[in-house]
């Protein structure tokens, strides 16, 4: 492999924490654009032999095919929710390895790449591709001097991803009760009403912390969390480590989790607080940046500045209170007073003219989406499903029909896989068999062309 294509430029990126702080900066190595391609092909081939052989765990959802960040929060907020439902409590432990790509051991991740069954000129180039690199840090164009990489996976790379998921891929088989990856973020969680469920969460707890000694990648204990639900929950306490390494976890009322903030009563309204006050920021960037907007320019600048931070993960945190769903509607309505001459009119006749839907019918609409494709398979949905079929034999109704179960809790039926049920059954067959994504958009959006909340979203 040719001396420059190990060679990385690390740029530090922010993350969370004070920003004066170098341990709250993500090191991202730029590399060379032609390594990035040979990195495409051999990444292709790993991917396509795990997949086939079905060695990568069903916990993991980073960096894999038909899985994302909404579909993981989708499938662990609905069985939360179950588990509450039934009157249980529940705790949440959230594990935050310490600069988890940048301490890979090379010598132990070639031996979990040959367990894997990668072997031969491929195992070789990639061990090549690890060894002798060098890296220095850029910043604001000043550099720093070249040092050796003697461990750790290029952040930034293009098969560094792939070669982590691989190094972790046997964590959650540690774990007795539930495990939830998305590349280095894991929670373990747990029913727990008693003391013996409360042990056997913190036996899964000691059982990583075990496997992190073994292979080199320690968790930063400070920075791990637990957050506890239920009603009559206890606030067992958790701890990594032994004698005086022994540290006590923190005990929260909210975490960010992959971009959602979730508290204990699993409303989300600081998500949703969180969400509006950022658009909020950026309509006031706009309105102080542009002297001249016209219509088309408004529409484009809020479709993508704008609305997306309203619309992130949005069937995961659809809101249950009026104040949450007018709070949000609140920016919308703001960001189309921008054009000065559209001020006098209504919110809705604002709304017609732009051609924008109010958020109510955007997140309905997102429902549909996201049920569509988990039914017809464009995700990965095979793995504890939130929807189920009912059964055609016993009702009416086109092909697709979802059951609907019973709810002791509010918060239950409001979950993504109760709430969707009576508009997804409600459409006519010709919508929920479209051949393909676009053609249930544009059918579903003809269909729902008369709703009374298309422009106004209280009605």
């Amino acid at each position: 492999m040719p001396e420059q294509w190990k060679e990385a430029h690390v740029t530090p990126i922010y993350k969370k924490g004070r920003k004066k702080q170098p341990s709250n900066y993500r090191p991202v190595s730029l590399t060379s654009v032609v390594c990035k391609l040979m990195e495409k092909l051999v990444r292709k081939q790993v991917m396509e032999h795990l997949n086939v052989n079905k060695l990568l765990t069903d916990s993991q959802y980073g960096f894999r095919n038909k899985r994302s960040t909404v579909l993981q929060l989708l499938k662990v907020l609905d069985h939360w929710t179950e588990i509450l439902d039934d009157g249980n409590c529940l705790d949440v432990l959230y594990l935050d390895f310490s600069k988890a790509f940048d301490t890979v051991p090379h010598c132990r991740l070639t031996s979990k790449l040959q367990a894997h069954g990668i072997q031969g000129s491929v195992l070789e180039w990639i061990t090549d591709f690890l060894t002798g690199r060098k890296q220095r840090v850029s910043i604001n164009g000043s550099l720093s001097e070249w040092l050796p990489v003697r461990s750790g996976i290029p952040q930034g790379s293009v098969l560094g991803p792939v070669l982590f998921i691989i190094y972790i891929n046997d964590l959650p088989d540690l774990v007795k009760n539930f495990a939830m990856l998305f590349a280095d973020d894991t929670k373990i969680y747990a029913q727990v009403n008693n003391e013996y469920e409360h042990r056997s969460l913190q036996d899964d707890l000691s059982r990583l912390m075990q496997w992190s000694e073994k292979w080199q990648l320690s968790f930063n204990a400070a920075k791990c969390k637990v957050l506890h639900y239920g009603r009559n929950n206890r606030h067992f306490e958790y701890s990594m480590g032994n004698g005086q390494a022994k540290v006590t976890l923190q005990s929260a009322e909210e975490e960010k989790d992959l971009g959602v903030i979730f508290t204990t009563d699993l409303k989300f309204s600081r998500h949703i607080a969180t969400a509006a006050n950022k658009a909020n920021r950026i309509v006031g960037i706009i309105r102080r940046s542009f002297r001249y907007l016209d219509k088309p320019m408004l529409a484009q600048l809020y479709k993508s500045l704008i609305r997306s931070h309203l619309e992130y993960a949005n069937t995961v945190w659809c809101p249950m209170k009026q104040a949450d769903i007018d709070h949000l509607e609140r920016v919308q309505r703001r960001a189309t007073k921008l054009i000065t001459v559209m001020k006098d009119l209504s919110y809705p006749e604002r709304l017609r003219t732009l051609k924008l839907p109010t958020l109510v019918y955007r997140r309905a609409r997102g429902d549909m989406i996201e049920v569509y494709k988990i039914l017809h398979n464009l995700v990965d949905s095979t793995d504890q499903s939130p929807l189920h079929l009912a059964d055609q034999g016993a009702t009416r109704g086109h092909s697709f029909k979802l059951q609907k179960r019973y709810c002791r809790t509010a918060l239950r039926a409001h979950a993504f896989s109760q709430r969707v049920v009576d508009k997804w059954n409600s459409l006519p067959e010709a919508v929920v068999s479209s051949p393909t994504l676009n053609a249930f958009k544009n059918s579903l959006d003809r269909h729902w062309s008369g709703c009374t909340n298309l422009y106004n979203y209280r009605d």
